[in-house]
């Protein structure tokens, strides 16, 4: 009772401190010399945390798109099972070891109805790793086509890893073409003959569109005819909470461009699925058809012209030699766990879908509009994300005045999209923090009536 109490009367003088005078930010920007129309992740999350410092007014934090459900049981166990087994001690496969491959071909059977040979399933450090050797391979796979095309809004990080490598990009706006209109636009680019590899995550961050089959099935027809890679990125595996994907072998299994096309590397992240960031441990699956084909021009990078053995050779070995041995015992643990029905990684993941659905409800009884909101005639999902706009602001200008009113978010700019507004990453929104933000969200509305 008295925490409760104690909580309510610091609730109740943050809100009398709300809002931060401009003079406030106008100081920090000053003195971090960060750029107010220009903010990055990154330096919002450092604004944020210097304006609770400077005010003592604890935000709702939004701007960071990071996991926030405790990990499973099962990889600890493992994990410690590995390290009294000595795996620390020894090196592993740099490709991967063979639990997790083995444990990867089960959970692709039982959750995408995929079979894939053991020597297709590669482990990586996060599947970041996965997707800077994908673009670095699709850009090298033909002489001429050194272009990564991304289907935005895009992980601004996958095309920093374009930009590292020297590789040119560009984009098509998901929220503005679906289906046939897609599809016809992705042709009409692939025809210039330029673009190695195309490159889309699904659910999206951050609108949350997820490809349908069609799509899919008409990306990997077009990538395979103009000989170009799918880069499939499973960051959210199964969190289309529309649909049902937690039963092991039965269906509806999670939609993949791996259903239909030869040329596609698809990553398997373990970080939200499973909630198991912090080990850097993912899956990168390679096409068993494009494993085996030999690129010539591959040769002068990697050494080899086979993909397979270009991505794992060429690529990861010489990268990183391998991912941390006890984590992959730790994923393959959890996989394994999911196949065996021990496991319901889908209902552990739905707590991000509830809290999108309640954080929601208040930013549009507060007046904020989706920016995202349909996706193929069906109302975009409720996940790990929201993206909002609010009628006269601009995307920039909104997010300093909601900082202002402590809430943290990032722009849609920033966040890859051609679109106007801001991206709410809901996992760190805990429950008991609803009401202060319905509080924050009431004095911003007032504000502007």
């Amino acid at each position: 009772v008295q925490q409760l109490l104690a909580d309510a009367s610091s609730a109740a003088q943050s809100m009398d401190s709300i809002p931060i005078p401009r003079q406030t930010l106008e100081t920090l920007f000053v003195q971090t010399g960060f750029d107010s129309e220009r903010l990055a992740i990154r330096e919002v999350n450092r604004l944020t945390t210097l304006l609770e410092e400077e005010t003592g007014i604890q935000f709702v934090r939004m701007e960071f798109g990071v996991p926030n459900i405790p990990p499973p049981e099962q990889a600890a166990e493992a994990e410690r099972k590995a390290l009294a087994e000595g795996a620390h001690g020894t090196y592993p496969p740099f490709d991967g070891i063979p639990r997790l491959k083995r444990a990867g071909t089960r959970f692709l059977k039982a959750f995408l109805d995929l079979d894939t040979p053991t020597e297709c399933i590669v482990a990586t450090c996060g599947s970041m790793q996965g997707g800077f050797i994908a673009q670095a391979l699709a850009a090298r796979m033909h002489s001429d086509k050194g272009t990564i095309l991304f289907l935005d809004p895009t992980f601004p990080v996958s095309q920093l890893q374009a930009r590292f490598l020297g590789l040119p990009s560009d984009g098509l706006e998901l929220g503005d073409l679906r289906g046939e209109d897609l599809l016809a636009a992705l042709e009409e680019r692939l025809a210039r003959g330029d673009i190695g590899g195309v490159f889309w995550s699904s659910p999206n961050n951050p609108s949350w569109i997820c490809l349908t089959e069609p799509e899919l099935e008409g990306i990997a027809r077009l990538c395979d005819e103009y000989d170009v890679l799918a880069i499939e990125d499973q960051a959210y595996l199964g969190m289309d909470f529309r649909e049902d994907y937690s039963r092991p072998g039965e269906p509806p299994f999670i939609p993949s461009v791996s259903h239909y096309g030869r040329n596609w590397v698809m990553l398997i992240s373990s970080s939200k699925a499973f909630s198991y960031p912090g080990q850097r441990c993912a899956l990168a699956v390679i096409s068993p058809a494009l494993h085996e084909r030999k690129f010539p021009a591959l040769e002068a990078s990697c050494g080899t012209a086979q993909f397979g053995h270009a991505f794992a050779h060429g690529g990861l070995y010489v990268t990183t030699s391998g991912v941390s041995h006890t984590a992959q015992h730790g994923l393959a643990a959890m996989l394994e766990a999911a196949c065996n029905g021990e496991l319901d990684f889908v209902a552990r993941t739905r707590e991000y879908g509830e809290r999108a659905r309640c954080l929601r409800e208040l930013f549009l009884a507060a007046g904020f509009e989706l920016v995202y909101d349909d996706d193929s005639g069906r109302p975009v999902g409720d996940g790990f994300y929201l993206t909002l706009s609010y009628p006269g602001l601009p995307g920039g200008e909104l997010l300093l005045e909601l900082l202002r009113y402590g809430i943290s978010t990032i722009t849609l700019k920033s966040a890859g999209s051609s679109r106007d507004g801001l991206r709410a990453c809901v996992s760190f929104v805990s429950e008991k923090e609803y009401p202060v933000l319905e509080g924050r969200l009431a004095k911003f509305r007032e504000a502007r009536t």
